[in-house]
């Protein structure tokens, strides 16, 4: 993995199978750097390359925030002019792309402020499990800032035209529970229980055939890409099918036949 002064600033942990990222910079309220956009690609490539790991948790340190953003101190820097913001919009959107692209469910575990870029890369996770105080929202047009067209896109797709329209044009933030209502968190838990619930979700995950993960996530990216299945390219109309000739798809109905659980190889 790439070396970088800033290495703590992104941690990765491993426990069985589950693999976790950590945005650490808690008294920045974990804001993301324009370094740390640049490391997550290769970050999340290497987990995905590691046949040992069957889910990823994308979480924040401390309790006070997933990520409030795009770190605003570098923008002078980093961002000042429209070829510095475009180089850095294609860091973020790499970054973005990366975690849609991995071929192991991942869930953004949500603390506390959930704002701007981090917002931006938690919707880009399978799923988004949230504590009841946390708060989402999109404040660009605070800073004067204008949010991608693949950014919107994939909010459109999680929370439709009416969220997404009030996050970008108020630039307020909104409560667990109606990002919950609107499709942005999957469930809302009390800050005591999140650990627990996302430990559990993870296992149950985790002990499913990463064959039919990899290919579930593969059509749902279709239909995201190519809308209605008749618009779908019919070579990747075909790939559900590729699931019976897999180890995963014998292991699954041997189990059955001999009423034992299953112990999918994930080939």
């Amino acid at each position: 993995m790439p070396s970088d002064p800033n290495d703590d600033h992104l941690l990765v942990r491993r426990e069985g199978a589950v693999a976790s990222v950590v945005i650490n910079r808690p008294e920045q309220r974990n804001a993301i750097s324009f370094a740390m956009w640049s490391r997550l690609p290769a970050i999340f490539a290497e987990i995905d390359e590691d046949d040992g790991v069957r889910v990823v948790l994308l979480t924040g340190a401390g309790d006070r925030a997933f990520s409030a953003g795009a770190d605003v101190k570098d923008f002078e820097r980093t961002r000042s002019t429209p070829a510095q913001a475009r180089e850095y919009g294609e860091r973020v959107e790499a970054a973005c792309a990366a975690l849609g692209a991995l071929s192991k469910p991942t869930i953004a575990v949500v603390r506390g402020y959930c704002l701007g870029g981090g917002l931006e890369l938690a919707v880009c996770a399978d799923l988004r499990v949230g504590a009841r105080d946390a708060r989402l929202g999109l404040p660009a047009a605070r800073r004067g800032i204008a949010v991608s067209h693949a950014h919107v896109a994939r909010l459109l797709a999680v929370a439709g035209r009416s969220t997404a329209t009030y996050l970008l044009l108020s630039g307020r933030e909104i409560p667990a529970a109606d990002a919950l209502a609107a499709g942005l968190l999957n469930s809302v838990h009390a800050p005591e229980d999140l650990d627990g619930y996302v430990a559990e979700l993870a296992a149950a995950i985790a002990v499913l055939s990463p064959v039919s993960h990899r290919l579930h996530k593969g059509v749902l990216r279709d239909l995201a890409a190519f809308g209605p299945a008749a618009n779908v390219p019919a070579d990747r109309l075909g790939l559900p099918e590729t699931a019976a000739s897999s180890e995963d798809f014998r292991e699954g109905v041997r189990s059955f036949l001999e009423r034992r659980e299953p112990d999918f190889p994930g080939r």
